[in-house]
This record gives C-alpha cells, structure tokens and sequence, in this order.
C-alpha cells in the first residue's frame, strides 16, 4: 500500500469519510462503498470512502492504485526586493519587453480558469468597462455557509450575480464572505491575483503592463484542505483535481484553458501520477482545451540528488534538518523495480533505523515516535521500488544519513527527493556538495501533453534563465520544461492589503515560474481564438515550440533549463491564424514534433550544458559551505570554522568511501 495511504489509513477514527484518489482498470466498476467525486478518462477518480475502508479497497480486483491526498503549498517568495525598490527597478527599459506583446486578439470566447490561492475579485483589471466582474465563478473550496459548487458539496461558490452584488457593496469582501488577504501572508499580495493579471488581466489599473487573454472569461478556484487534513492548510491534490473538474465543466463546450502555478516536489518525476494521468486523460478527449503548469522553483533548493550504485556498493544520503524546524519532513527514494537496496537510516545521536524491502517501521527511540519509514516494491503507477521516510514535528533536527547499499542490481540508478515544507522557513535539504539541480521539476508537471514552463530573466541580455528555475529533464528523460517565458520581476496586479489600502500601488513585483507560466497560458488561449478551427493539446504543443525563438545551444536540440526555447507570443497567435489555411502543413509540424528524440537531445547537449552548470554548483557551493556551518553549529552546539567545516565534510565522505569499499 502506498506509504502516504498507510499514514492516512492509521491517523484516525475508521469512520471518518476520507478523500482520495483511485486508478481503476480498464473496464473496471467502482468498488462498493466508494462515492465518486471526479472522474476523468475511463480511470481516473476522486473519491471519498470510509476510513476503515481504505484497504479493503486498495485490495479490491478493480482498482490498480490508491493514493492519499498530498498536501499543496502556495509559492513563496523567490528573490524579491521590496515593492518601492521592485516598481523602480521594473520602471528601468530592459533589453527585452516585459509588457503585453502587439496581438489584436485578446481571448474573447475563451474561459481561463485559475487554480491558486487568493483572487481579489475588486481589481480594477478583473472588472468590465462598467465595473461589473468578468468572473463566470468563483469557488472557495475552504469557504463555508452559502451555496456550495454543482456536484461538489464542501467550499462555497461565489457565482456571478453574487460577485456584482457585493461591488456595489462598501466592504465587498464582507458582503461577499470572501476576503483574498487570507492568502497574503507575507503582505506584499497574494499569488493568485498576481497570476491572474499576467494571464488575463485588461490593464484598467494604471500602469499595467501585462494580461494577455483581457477579453476572456475568468473561473478561478480557491484552492483548500479537507477539513482532516489539518496540516494540508492550502490544499491537496484531491482537490486540485476537483478544482480542475469545476473549470471544465464552467467551460463546458467553450475554449478552455486551465492554469496551474501549484506543486510540490516528491514522487517519481515520471508523468505516471494517478493525477497526471487524469490531466493527460482529460486533455486527449477533446480539443479546445489546454493546461500549463509552472516548473518549480527548485533547482538551486539541494533537494534531489541522483546517483548509481553497484553491485554491494553504498551511497549515503545526508539529509540536513534545521534547529528550529516545526514542520513534518519527507524524503522519498525512487530506483528501479529489477534491483533490491537495502536502508539504513541513521539519526543524528546514531540510532539506526532499516525496513527491508516491502518492510515498515516506526522509527521509535527511548519512548519517542519520530515518524515512519516505509520501503515499497514495485509501485504500480511506475513500476520503481520506493522508500518513502516521515519525520514527524517531533523527530531531533540534525545531520540524517540514509545508507542505501546494493543487494541484487541490474540498474542501480536511483533518484531521492526531499518534500517542500508547507512554511519553507526551515526547509530541509540535502548536503550541497551532494545535491543537483537537474530533475528538479515539480511533483505533477512531468505529464505526456501538459505544458511545463521555466522562467528566463527578462531584464538582463541574453535572456539567461533564472537560477531558480526547475531543471528538467523527467526521470524517464523526456524534456521538462518544454519551454520559458519571463518570470523575473513581473510586475502584476496587487490583491487588496488587509484592513484595505492605505496608500500601497496597486500593482506589485514578483519572481517565479509561477510568474512565467501565466504568459503561456494567455498565449494559448489567444491561440484558441485566433485559429480558424479547433486545436489539440498536441497541435498547440506543436505550435508554441514550433515558433518558440532558439536559445543558444545547438539548433534543433533542447535544454534542461531552457526547453526547446523562448516562448513567442506573436509567432505563436500568427501560426495558430495559419492553422485553417494550411490544415496539412500544421499536421506536418507536429508530426515533425513528434519524431524528436529528446533523450538523444539530452545526451548531446543538455547533459553537457548540466555538466557545465554543475560545475557552477559546485562553485556555488564553497560560498555555502558557511550556511553548512550553520547546520552544524546546529548540531554540535557550538560554533565552527569553515576550515573545521570542510575537514568535517571530507571525514564524512572518506568514512562513505570505506563503506563502499
């Protein structure tokens, strides 16, 4: 069963109904007990069932997978300079353009819909010229009282009428039972707002620059957590999922394009998710309908690290968790289903832990429960062994290593990740030395058909992409991300401060894939009206990397942080025009597409330009051998010098040697 499943199955009384996630087989009925919520393809459900239900399902002949709800986070802020310092700086010409390009379609026909975290529904640049809302709904999926949404029955819907009722009102948010400034923790503006202008703002505000698709219709959807799942504060993937199902069936036969800046960074970084083969399902069943997801922000986090073991070889994982850490940590291991490792893990005082393979234990120390350590064979969405460790808020903060030595290897190869913290403020992570920042992507873009999108830096010549942004490629080495857009200091829309305005400009500065995402999804849907006919997901993939501009690596290949290239706006609405008059010419490109081989691509450039960029990591990290220092002061209670530090750090690798030998 899966490790998150055996969490939920033993966190609480049998007949709490709980949500989960269900892959049937094919042909197959949904158990009996199991209440369907969404579904997608013939597969794919979300569901609720009994508690002390879960294993008689996972057991049932017709489900191949469960999963439990994985908690989302919003993203936080990704180096950014105060709002007076960023408006001046975003005031500055840059070599690039980072407003709204010259295309006269604006979205008009085309429903986007939003999945995220806080909408201020009173902008300037969500209203229509006589100040009513251009939202068709909005779902506060956290919100109670009031109507809830058709076929879903938790969150409060927020309907149109509603919303242009609650304008006229002095406190909209009052009247309304929504306030957006929930969402803003850090007070500088809340994500959802901010994505919203750039995908689809109409520039009323002064001095907006951006929104793409302004004339199309708005759907967006508060994300929230069921009310069990306490530490899932902004939400999960069963409801992202049903978030997703609400903006389709908003949208029912209009163009649609669905927006996603949300994720973690777990799992197997296959596309084989039961939730990405939903999204997969749901964008091969029709045309007309797409979906773009940010990439993350996780390739400078030293939280994936990759390597290949041998035949009684070891690897030892070194995992840093900070004093003054509150939050639940996990670290995940993925290798190949044909070999057997055996798990060691070690706590800071030097208590041992292990769970053979198809194994559980508790890790349990002088009367303290730490967590859980699970060690699963052959995981039926990919196929790969997973060793899946939960640190509980009560497990000691320090230097964790997990032993992995090889028993019976065929492969070797195996990927670890760390999962991002809901708070970020103690992030766990892997040595620096040990940690790279290809495969970085987040947990749920690495779909067949979805769009993946990177952030380059605008500001700067070149177009260099941001050291943040996530590095592709896929674990099974498909290009990720597909393409780049601007994501360093956009300036967009600014949600409402709490206790109203006193002053702030109305428009903010932000940094982040989930900045440069949003430009793809404002182009596809001028795509979708610009084009003479309807387009599939493939046809617009097709379209967007085919006149994508070319970085500067070697034509006709791809790049781990760049994709195939730099998204074109205007090319890409001017082909989309073309697709009426040239149906077979499209249908060539897109087969042209698809003959791609990426991972010979990645073999003859991108591994170099990962080899080339790793260096700089490694540069990089002598100048964070200091924060190291500070993990091991930590630890020691005492302070020490980077000499001591480095000496530290060989001792420890030169002791991982003797054990491989």
């Amino acid at each position: 069963m899966d490790p998150a499943l055996w969490e939920l199955y033993e966190a609480g009384d049998r007949d709490d109904e709980v949500s989960v996630i269900l892959r049937l087989r094919d042909g197959a009925k949904v158990p009996e007990g199991v209440r369907v919520i969404s579904q997608f393809g013939e597969t794919i459900v979300t569901a609720r069932i009994k508690r002390g239900e879960i294993r008689r399902v996972w057991e049932s002949e017709e489900v191949v997978s469960v999963k439990a709800p994985r908690p989302l986070s919003a993203p936080g802020p990704v180096e950014e300079p105060d709002d007076h310092e960023a408006l001046a700086i975003a005031e500055e010409p840059g070599p690039t353009p980072l407003s709204r390009p010259p295309i006269r379609e604006d979205g008009t026909g085309v429903v986007v819909g939003i999945c995220d975290w806080g909408f201020d529904f009173t902008h300037a640049n969500f209203r229509n010229s006589d100040g009513s809302t251009r939202l068709l709904a909005l779902w506060d999926q956290g919100g109670e009282g009031g109507v809830t949404a058709p076929h879903f029955d938790y969150g409060r819907l927020h309907t149109r009428e509603a919303i242009n009722a609650a304008l006229q009102d002095p406190d909209p948010f009052v009247a309304l039972g929504y306030d957006p400034s929930r969402s803003d923790p850090q007070g500088n503006g809340c994500h959802g707002t901010h994505v919203a202008d750039i995908l689809a703002g109409n520039r009323r505000e002064p001095g907006s620059e951006v929104g793409l698709a302004s004339g199309a219709k708005l759907v967006f959807v508060h994300l929230g957590p069921d009310r069990l799942e306490k530490l899932a504060n902004f939400g999960d993937s069963v409801r992202l999922l049903e978030g997703v199902d609400f903006i389709r069936r908003q949208a029912a036969e209009c163009a649609c394009v669905i927006h996603l800046s949300a994720g973690k960074t777990g799992g197997a970084h296959r596309g084989e998710t039961p939730f990405e083969r939903a999204m997969d399902a749901m964008l091969t069943e029709r045309p007309n309908i797409s979906l773009t997801q940010s990439c993350g922000n996780y390739a400078d986090a030293a939280m994936h690290v990759h390597a290949r073991i041998g035949p009684d070889q070891s690897y030892v994982l070194v995992w840093l968790v900070a004093v003054g850490d509150r939050t639940p940590n996990e670290l995940e291991v993925w290798y190949s289903g044909q070999d057997v490792f055996e798990a060691t893990l070690i706590a800071p005082n030097g208590a041992e832990f292990s769970a053979p393979l198809e194994g559980r234990n508790k890790l349990e120390h002088a009367g303290n429960n730490w967590g859980s350590f699970y060690h699963r064979r052959n995981e039926p969405n990919s196929g790969l062994n997973h060793i899946d460790i939960f640190h509980s808020t009560s497990a000691p903060p320090g230097r964790w290593r997990l032993a992995l030595r090889g028993r019976a290897v065929v492969d070797g190869r195996f990927h670890a990740w760390i999962e991002r913290d809901a708070g970020g403020r103690h992030q766990s992570r892997f040595l620096r030395s040990q940690a790279t920042s290809v495969y970085t992507t987040n947990t749920i873009c690495n779909s067949f058909h979805a769009i993946a999108v990177g952030a380059y830096d605008g500001t700067r010549p070149g177009r260099p992409a941001t050291r943040f942004s996530s590095r592709g490629p896929t674990a099974d080495g498909r290009q990720k991300p597909e393409i780049v857009a601007p994501g360093f200091k956009i300036r967009a829309a600014r949600s409402t401060p709490s206790g109203g305005w006193s002053g702030e400009p109305r428009l903010t500065v932000k940094s982040g894939t989930s900045m440069a995402a949003p430009w793809v999804s404002g182009t596809v849907a001028l795509m979708f009206q610009a084009a003479g006919r309807p387009l599939t997901i493939n046809e617009v993939r097709s379209l967007l990397i085919g006149t994508a501009d070319p970085h500067r690596g070697p034509a006709g290949q791809s790049s781990t942080r760049l994709g195939y290239g730099y998204l074109n706006p205007v090319a890409a609405v001017n082909a989309a025009r073309s697709v009426v008059a040239e149906p077979k010419a499209a249908r060539a490109r897109e087969a042209a597409l698809e003959a791609v081989e990426p991972g010979r691509d990645l073999d003859e450039w991108s591994s170099d330009e990962a080899a080339r960029d790793d260096t700089g990591d490694l540069e990089d990290d002598a100048g964070d051998l200091e924060g190291d220092a500070g993990d091991l002061e930590d630890d020691a209670g005492e302070p020490m010098s980077l000499e001591d530090v480095h000496n530290a750090l060989l001792a420890e690798f030169e002791e991982a040697g003797r054990e491989v030998g």
